[in-house]
C-alpha cells in the first residue's frame, strides 16, 4: 500500500494496496484550517466546497504533509447598540494564515455603522471599498487592532491639538 499521513497528528499509516490517493486539510486564509487528513481521494462535496485537497502518493513518501501556516491574534468587534458604538471583545482572537501571507488586522472605521460586518473576525485586511471609504482600517502587527491602540495615538493627537489652539 501507499504511505499517507491521517489524523489530527499526521501520524504516518499504510493505506489499503489498491489506493493511490491521499487527501489533507486546507488552509481557509484568515479562518484556519479546514477537513482532514487521509486515505483515498477527497469526497466531491469536500473538494467542490475547497475543504480538501488530494494528491497522489507511493510507498515511501506520503504527499499529503502538514499544511504550513502561521498564527497571530486580532480583536473581533461588535457594535453595541445601547452606547452606539463598537467594542473590541476582551480576548484577541487566533488567526491562521498561509506561511507566506503577512500579518494583518482590521476592525471599523470611523464611517462604520452598526450594520458593517467585520471580516473574518478582525483577521486580514479590509475589502478595498471599505478601506476607501473609511468604513475598515487595517494595520499590520500581531494584535494592533485593539482598542487600546486607538486611546495610545489618540492621546498624543489631543495634546497636540489642544497645544495648537
Amino acid at each position: 500500500g501507499i504511505n499517507a499521513e491521517y489524523g489530527e497528528t499526521l501520524t504516518a499509516g499504510n493505506c489499503s494496496a489498491n489506493v493511490t490517493m491521499c487527501h489533507s486539510k486546507v488552509n481557509v486564509e484568515y479562518t484556519g484550517l479546514v477537513g482532514e487528513y487521509g486515505c483515498d481521494a477527497c469526497d466531491a462535496a469536500a473538494k467542490t466546497a475547497g475543504t480538501c485537497v488530494d494528491c497522489t502518493s507511493n510507498s515511501t513518501t506520503a504527499c499529503n504533509v502538514a499544511v504550513e501556516v502561521h498564527t497571530f491574534s486580532c480583536f473581533d468587534y461588535t457594535f453595541s447598540a445601547n452606547d452606539s458604538k463598537w467594542m473590541a471583545s476582551a480576548k484577541a482572537v487566533t488567526c491562521t494564515a498561509n506561511k507566506d501571507t503577512p500579518v494583518k488586522c482590521n476592525k471599523p472605521g470611523t464611517a462604520a455603522n452598526g450594520n458593517y460586518s467585520v471580516p473574518h473576525t478582525g483577521c486580514g485586511p479590509c475589502a478595498e471599498d471599505a478601506l476607501n471609504d473609511n468604513t475598515c482600517v487595517e494595520c499590520g502587527k500581531d494584535s494592533c487592532n485593539s482598542a487600546a491602540t486607538i486611546a495610545v495615538f489618540m492621546a498624543p493627537l489631543i495634546a497636540l491639538l489642544y497645544t495648537l489652539l
